[in-house]
């Protein structure tokens, strides 16, 4: 299906923090590579064992072509923690592997995350902010302005995160896809497959 869509990579969760998902195998990132599709590992962070998290995330993502974090509200001021969560993750992966972030988009409305960790050196090498807009509750053109006014600052490549999630209106998908190639985006991601209904 993913084929036959034009999806390009798939970002499949692969942990919980310190807990990895039987869900993600090297035979099943290996099936889909044979179907000539990239795979992501992807991570859900707290913070509250960063050590344990970063052993977590390499784990998963060594049979992975690149890995997701998704650090959110649990790691509003833990700089620490993120700091020690980026040095376990690279000391295992090496400076080149492939990381990116997910997180809030409007970085000014956060100013307790640590962005500058995980997007500052030796961190993550793209930025894919959730750029949830009806969920936000603003239009897809100010959802990309300000996300892209207040991201351009950690200097990495945005790769836009849209979302087929509360079923938007298809005019607004449509929007999102055409209105991130205006700011040079080669691709968009959608969150996520298990709630899009056919029409998304």
């Amino acid at each position: 299906k993913a084929k036959r869509y034009g999806i390009e990579n798939l970002v499949v969760k692969g942990a919980d923090a310190t807990r990895t998902w039987r869900q993600f195998s090297r035979r099943f990132v290996n099936g889909l590579r044979a179907r000539g599709l990239k795979v992501c590992a992807y991570q859900f962070v707290y913070g509250r064992r960063p050590r344990t998290e970063a052993r977590a995330g390499a784990r998963i993502a060594r049979i992975a072509d690149c890995m997701v974090i998704d650090a959110e509200t649990h790691y509003e001021g833990r700089y620490t923690s993120a700091q020690a969560y980026m040095r376990g993750l690279r000391s295992r992966l090496g400076p080149d592997y492939p990381l990116g972030l997910t997180s809030f988009p409007y970085v000014h409305y956060h100013p307790a995350f640590p962005y500058s960790v995980f997007l500052g050196p030796d961190g993550a090498q793209f930025n894919a902010p959730q750029m949830y807009w009806k969920a936000i509750g603003h239009s897809v053109d100010r959802t990309l302005a300000l996300t892209y006014k207040h991201n351009a600052v950690y200097g990495r490549t945005i790769a836009p995160l849209g979302q087929t999630w509360m079923h938007p209106r298809r005019s607004h998908i449509r929007r999102f896809r055409l209105r991130s190639a205006e700011y040079g985006a080669t691709g968009v991601g959608w969150w996520d497959w298990q709630e899009s209904a056919p029409r998304d």
